[in-house]
């Protein structure tokens, strides 16, 4: 669904809101649409290796979460920020949510590189 979104939004700002954006705003709205799109696909493989047992269950679960509420929190705020002129509602408020949810995004891939290596058992 996050990718169907993904294309959905990117289209509208590439046509319907290209009139109604300042650059700098439609750069924002482009820039949301991309990452949207990168990291559902990410999310897809990740769900993917998940469902078929080769991530570690409670770290690659995590990562999924992770993820998600980074990538949540990173577009939404570009999204409603690049829209303000047209909505007239001022979302500078949300400012902070983009570099958390970017931080978000790293710790949930960090984790979701280390669900993918095995523990060593010494014993063996």
């Amino acid at each position: 669904m996050a990718l169907a979104i993904a294309v959905v939004l990117g289209s509208a700002g590439a046509h319907a809101m290209r009139p109604l954006l300042s650059p700098e705003s439609l750069n924002s709205w482009e820039t949301a649409a991309k990452y949207q799109y990168y990291q559902s696909l990410g999310l897809l493989a990740l769900a993917i290796a998940f469902l078929a047992g080769v991530m570690h269950p409670l770290r690659g679960a995590w990562a999924l979460r992770i993820i998600t509420i980074g990538m949540v929190c990173f577009c939404l705020s570009l999204y409603l920020r690049s829209t303000a002129a047209i909505t007239g509602v001022d979302f500078k408020w949300l400012g902070p949510l983009a570099p958390i949810g970017g931080l978000l995004l790293i710790a949930g891939w960090v984790i979701a590189a280390f669900s993918f290596v095995k523990k060593v058992n010494p014993s063996n």
